[in-house]
């Protein structure tokens, strides 16, 4: 049998990889049309360290309030605008945070606690709790104010609806109801809490009509 030779594609040369060092940058990706105008009106925020520097607005105005003096001890010129709450503890600069204080002073409130807590209180009772609040850390604080009370509020209507059932199986049982017990109510949806509560009033129902439902009778596990 004569040797036959089959058709092989042409072998096409790859280009060769570059190590690190000749390796040239990258083309960046062009984004799509719709990515693209996904945000057009986007700025980003200001950083955790900015947002603690004080406005030369800011700074003006306490340095006319303090009236040239340090306002810890009253007798040297103030040079510095403290922060009350720290801005390692994500104190802000803002005006009801800034305090003027000469260096000497300054250096002491940074370096004691017990001094630097009695100035936090002394803001606190001037302007409020979170005195170092700026208007974003406010909208956080806000946000999840209205969530937290959100979901007590549906603590507060699960728990109206799940008290008569609660109280009807306790009668039925004649003794408070376990941790345990009461889990298993709660695990009920608003059908399965219906349908329950409606098996339990036909089956006490039907159980005083028969004559042999007493008070005193419980339902032992």
């Amino acid at each position: 049998m004569e040797h036959q030779t089959f058709w092989k594609p042409e072998r096409q040369e790859k280009p060769k990889k570059t190590n690190g060092i000749g390796r040239g940058r990258k083309e960046r990706k062009q984004l799509p049309e719709w990515k693209r105008n996904l945000f057009p009106d986007h700025q980003p925020g200001k950083s955790s360290a900015d947002r603690a520097v004080f406005p030369q607005k800011v700074v003006a105005e306490l340095i006319a309030e303090a009236g040239g003096l340090c306002r810890c001890c009253r007798s040297r010129p103030d040079t510095t605008t403290h922060h009350v709450y720290p801005r390692g503890r994500k104190g802000r600069g803002v005006k009801t945070n800034g305090l003027r204080l000469c260096g000497i002073c300054h250096d002491m409130i940074q370096t004691d606690e017990e001094l630097l807590q009695e100035w936090i209180s002394i803001f606190r009772d001037l302007y409020g709790d979170h005195f170092w609040f700026d208007d974003q850390d406010w909208e956080e604080y806000n946000r999840k104010a209205s969530i937290q009370a959100e979901a007590e509020r549906e603590q507060d209507a699960r728990r109206r609806e799940i008290e008569p059932v609660a109280d009807l199986v306790s009668t039925a049982a004649g003794r408070p109801l376990r941790a345990k017990e009461l889990r298993l109510i709660e695990s009920f949806d608003r059908k399965t809490l219906d349908v329950f509560a409606g098996m339990m009033r036909d089956a006490l129902n039907g159980y005083a009509a028969g004559g042999h439902y007493r008070p005193v009778d419980r339902f032992e596990d």
